[in-house]
């Protein structure tokens, strides 16, 4: 009965994250929706003027056509309500497939409608100027992100065209299929463009929402092996579990709003320090905070990236604390415990809530190896499962003890580490 909960909840994380991105394309949608509407009356309103200024000034006025009239005042009707509309609705994802295509057929309607009724009602027609007229209402389609719009344009332009030659005699078989071919290869290059935006904008959709709990070092490798990377795994990791030493009695003399302003930029530095060594900082508890090496980058090195993390930690402690004492504050104090072990790794929560962690013994036993540098007066103590991983001559560290911790029948033997900066540079993979 669990595999199938837990079927179910990724199905329903996959919906939501997926919804979440329709959301997204729809507001970007509608935006672009806006901006046509804008682009579509002011057309309206410049291509209208200019011709009726120059008409006048050549003393070429057109004769009263109550059709075009009609037609011309329906459509401006249309772009003043259309924009009304647009800036009162809320973003959605299926009126952001329908409307398009709805605007575009009248769009390119009521072109087609002008072309022709100017030539039964004046007995003159511009093709160039219907050509003109229509390729700009197919570079509307630069706004909408389906590529059904821009095939839909691209097949609405290209058969107006056809339609007012063929309806007036004006279809040339030289220069219209030149026209018609501009047409499509217009349609393409906005298509292929459309698409090519669409790509990096969910890409960097994606990137934002892993860089909120992965080490931007490992985003690239975690979206190069696509969602297999965060999928459910057995695996060796190393784990690493600070702990700000007497936090309560600290805490005590400083206003709530103060005691968050400490911890936010305590754990922004420690943070980043992990983040350096590739490790991923899986959660804040209270003074505590939690990281791990090994997963979802499967990097052979974790034990010594954990390692240098703590000896790098140690070093920012030192700087902070520096910091304080210009401030005349007392200095903060913390314990380390570093243990390497199989652990369960994957994506955890429902559809509204969830985190990339893991589940395992060896969490349980750095928690309890951080608990011991209090009682062994070290602030630093690593078990010797990750000891052994660390290769000889790398660091300086003494065995410890041999200690049994709460919830393991065996006793954890800890090694110390000395302040040093280690021989080698850990090799990233």
């Amino acid at each position: 009965m669990a595999k199938p909960a837990a079927t179910a909840t990724t199905v329903l994380r996959a919906l939501e994250v997926r919804r979440n991105e329709d959301l997204v394309l729809a507001e970007s949608a509608l935006l672009g929706e806006r901006r046509v509407a804008w682009t579509r009356l002011a057309m309206l309103v410049m291509f209208g003027l200019s011709q009726e200024v120059l008409a006048g000034l050549l003393g070429k006025a057109p004769r009263f056509d109550l059709l075009r009239l009609v037609a011309a005042f329906g459509y401006g009707v249309f772009a003043l309500g259309h924009l009304f509309v647009l800036h009162r609705i809320k973003p959605n994802a299926r009126n952001a497939m329908l409307v398009p295509l709805v605007t575009s057929a009248i769009d390119f309607g009521f072109l087609t409608f002008q072309g022709i009724r100017s030539f039964y009602a004046y007995g003159r027609c511009y093709p160039e100027m219907g050509a003109i007229s229509m390729a700009i209402v197919l570079c509307f389609s630069v706004a909408r992100f389906s590529w059904l719009h821009v095939l839909c344009s691209t097949v609405l332009a290209c058969a107006g065209f056809l339609a007012v030659g063929l309806s007036t005699g004006t279809f040339d078989p030289i220069s219209s299929p030149f026209v018609l071919g501009g047409f499509i290869a217009l349609g393409l290059l906005i298509a292929l463009t459309n698409l090519s935006v669409r790509g990096m904008f969910t890409g960097l959709r994606s990137r934002d929402n892993l860089t909120r709990f992965l080490p931007r070092q490992i985003v690239d490798r975690v979206l190069a092996g696509g969602e297999a990377a965060l999928r459910p795994v057995q695996c060796e990791v190393t784990v690493l579990f600070s702990d700000i030493r007497d936090f309560t009695t600290f805490s005590e003399s400083l206003a709530p709003r103060e005691v968050l302003e400490f911890l936010d930029d305590y754990f922004g530095h420690m943070a980043q320090v992990v983040k350096g060594h590739e490790g991923l900082v899986n959660k804040f508890l209270g003074d505590g905070m939690l990281a791990f090496w090994g997963v979802p980058d499967r990097n052979p090195a974790h034990a010594e990236l954990a390692v240098r993390a703590a000896l790098d930690m140690r070093k920012k402690l030192v700087e902070i604390n520096q910091a304080r004492a210009n401030r005349g504050d007392a200095p903060v104090r913390f314990g380390i415990g570093i243990h390497t072990g199989t652990v369960a790794a994957g994506m955890l929560g429902g559809a509204d809530q969830h985190e990339y962690t893991i589940i395992g013994d060896a969490v349980n036993v750095a928690s309890r190896v951080e608990g011991l540098t209090k009682s062994l007066g070290h602030d630093i103590l690593v078990s010797e499962s990750t000891w052994q991983q660390l290769g000889d001559g790398q660091f300086r560290g003494a065995r410890v003890a041999e200690e049994k911790v709460k919830g393991r029948k065996d006793p954890v033997v800890v090694y110390s580490l000395e302040n040093q900066e280690p021989v080698a540079a850990a090799t990233a993979r």
